[in-house]
């Protein structure tokens, strides 16, 4: 019901409600409409879709496909920015300049056009923005707003490494999200404790990083299962 302008897409009134607290998306003022929390409700309603197809209730299952698939082109007609081929978040109807992963997100749809998908993995797969040896970063190396030391600014959270890889394998591009997997891997197991977020230029977790840390340690484990149950193979 977050939809001020009733266009379709919801918002963020608040960036304590994004989980990304301290992003430089929310530094022009809220409320916020994004390609993340969009993203958000189309895999969900893919997900209820797929429920119901299997108790049998294909009217509902159609019914959330088709929802979702409104979402994706509400998105691609809001947010898409051609000349920068990212989807762009909007305040008060007006793009927000700062590039994150967040722009990207709409990947995990599932439900792009070839021409925008392509478009999108080029930007994570860029080492000038996203890619590298500690991956991936929270606002793009080379967008004015990066700072790998401060929260949502920079540095890895593995929560959304494990976002994108569920996502390249939605796609398709399956030896791409095992290299994103391997790095994740690498990253944490780098450290003397599991940590809650990591320095994007060196993997070292900042003094504010808090550890043992529950969704870390959550993402680690089943990623080192998938690696597991790889190899077995």
């Amino acid at each position: 019901m977050n939809d001020d302008d009733v266009d379709g897409l919801a918002q963020y009134n608040h960036p304590y409600s994004s989980g990304l607290d301290d992003s430089p998306l929310w530094d022009q003022g809220m409320p916020v409409e994004s390609p993340d929390l969009n993203t958000y409700l189309c895999v969900q309603m893919g997900s209820l879709a797929v429920m119901a197809e299997m108790l049998g209730m294909h009217a509902e299952g159609a019914m959330w496909r088709r929802r979702a698939a409104a979402i994706v082109r509400r998105m691609i007609e809001d947010f898409w920015d051609e000349e920068a081929g990212l989807f762009r978040a909007l305040h008060e109807e007006q793009p927000i300049s700062v590039v994150t992963p967040f722009n990207l997100y709409p990947l995990w749809t599932g439900q792009l056009p070839d021409h925008i998908r392509a478009r999108l993995i080029a930007h994570l797969t860029n080492p000038d923005e996203f890619w590298g040896k500690v991956v991936i970063p929270t606002v793009a190396r080379n967008d004015p707003n990066f700072d790998p030391q401060t929260m949502w600014r920079g540095p890895v959270w593995v929560n959304i490494n494990y976002f994108f890889i569920e996502a390249l394998h939605q796609i398709g591009q399956h030896a791409l999200a095992r290299e994103l997997r391997e790095k994740t891997l690498e990253l944490v197991i780098g450290q003397d404790s599991i940590y809650e977020f990591y320095n994007s230029t060196n993997g070292v977790p900042p003094p504010t990083a808090a550890d043992t840390f529950g969704w870390t340690a959550a993402v680690f484990i089943d990623l080192a299962i998938q690696a597991s149950q790889e190899e077995v193979k």
